[in-house]
């Protein structure tokens, strides 16, 4: 089984490399626009797939697709196109916009903790709290907790001379909660219960690919970084850039597939 999972991350990371390098022999400064080119593109998105399905066969998960996680999995998959974009030929995107991407993996880790701190957080802070309170509100405690993460973003932005890390700061948390709203009210202990899934496999995911984009090497290409530090991510930013266009990619295999509520489709 671990065998198996690690040749469907492997054929899922390939499929990155693999598009990659052929977007950047197709918008990159060697221009090429070729067939064979853009059956690279495809084969690479193929493959993708082809990774994400062996994945779930081998983990006996069953994989069912329903519109509440094919919306929910279109703002992964986008972000992860982003990431992939921004590594091969960031002056499609724009310059500056593609050197936010180091940034906004920097980012990821806050609203990994600013995400599940709001889902359950406020109810552990309200059991510890003097009642009676003017502040002690479940909505007021999420406010504040909003605006203790807020200051987290806005001095990663400040780090990056990027008031969009900010702005992506919100956007970024809309998207951990878009399949929550979308469940439907009634079902509200099972939202809570895959969001807590969703949680701890982007912490998983993220942690995994962090420690991976140490030690496993990617080609440059075009990948730039927004800041002047010299971490390993700022000084080679293919290596956080990588890692984020694989998972998002996951996350977004994740949600299209059900894995978050085990392949179950929402009751009707």
């Amino acid at each position: 089984m671990f065998v198996g999972l690690v040749l469907g991350f492997a054929l899922i990371e390939a499929s990155v490399v693999l598009t990659a390098r052929s977007l950047h022999h197709l918008f990159g400064a060697d221009a090429e626009l070729s067939v064979e080119v853009l059956g690279r593109v495809g084969a690479g998105v193929v493959l993708a797939f082809v990774g994400a399905r062996a994945w779930l066969l081998v983990a006996g998960a069953k994989a069912r697709v329903t519109w509440r996680g094919a919306i929910a999995s279109l703002p992964d998959f986008a972000m992860a196109g982003w990431f992939i974009v921004g590594w091969a030929a960031p002056d499609v995107l724009g310059r500056e916009s593609a050197g936010l991407l180091v940034g906004i993996m920097v980012l990821e880790f806050v609203i990994i903790h600013a995400s599940i701190m709001l889902a359950v957080g406020s109810e552990q802070v309200l059991k510890q709290v003097e009642r009676g309170k003017w502040w002690s509100t479940p909505r007021m405690i999420t406010a504040g907790l909003l605006v203790l993460y807020s200051l987290f973003a806005a001095g990663i932005g400040a780090a990056f001379h990027s008031v969009w890390l900010f702005v992506g700061f919100w956007g970024l948390m809309a998207n951990k909660y878009l399949a929550d709203w979308l469940a439907p009210v009634r079902d509200a202990e099972q939202r809570k219960q895959e969001h807590l899934a969703r949680w701890s496999l982007s912490a998983l995911f993220y942690l995994l690919l962090a420690f991976g984009s140490v030690f496993i090497p990617v080609p440059r290409l075009a990948a730039i970084s927004g800041s002047g530090g010299d971490g390993l991510w700022e000084r080679e930013p293919q290596q956080a850039v990588a890692m984020g266009a694989l998972y998002f990619l996951l996350l977004a295999f994740a949600e299209l597939y059900g894995i978050f509520s085990g392949g179950k489709a929402p009751d009707k």
